[in-house]
């Protein structure tokens, strides 16, 4: 891992206090990061998830974009999640996260479009993706 991505997986420890971060080199000077126990909202089922994704070697100038989350989430109402939600996707998770190399998972798509590396973290970026599910 290069020393921004080092930087930016020590900010979510600090921005996620009591959650345990797990993180493990990409093996391409990013890395790949799985933040547990996180609630998404009461009106989904299950209300707490993990939520994984990727920073690329390019962080700060490049979007930490998908992100993942527990897979069969779903709305306690019955409505659909949303187009921005993908169902019964893959995870691609190093070995040290899931020995499988792969863990079922649900994708969440909230794409940056406007990134600022100054003030976009991934941590910063984490927590949005939390607030538009909670909002949704």
């Amino acid at each position: 891992m290069n020393a921004s991505v080092q930087q930016s997986i020590e900010e979510i420890r600090i921005a996620f206090p009591g959650h345990l971060v797990e993180a493990e080199s990409d093996e391409q000077d990013g890395a790949f990061v799985k933040v547990h126990d996180l609630h998404v909202g009461d009106q989904y089922e299950p209300s707490q998830s993990w939520v994984a994704f990727r920073i690329t070697f390019q962080y700060p100038h490049a979007d930490v974009y998908p992100h993942f989350c527990v897979v069969g989430l779903k709305r306690k109402d019955g409505k659909p999640l949303g187009i921005e939600f993908q169902s019964n996707k893959q995870w691609q998770t190093p070995t040290k996260l899931t020995p499988a190399r792969s863990e079922a998972a649900t994708l969440i798509s909230r794409r940056s479009n406007k990134l600022n590396p100054a003030t976009d973290t991934a941590a910063f970026k984490l927590q949005k993706v939390l607030d538009w599910i909670r909002s949704k």
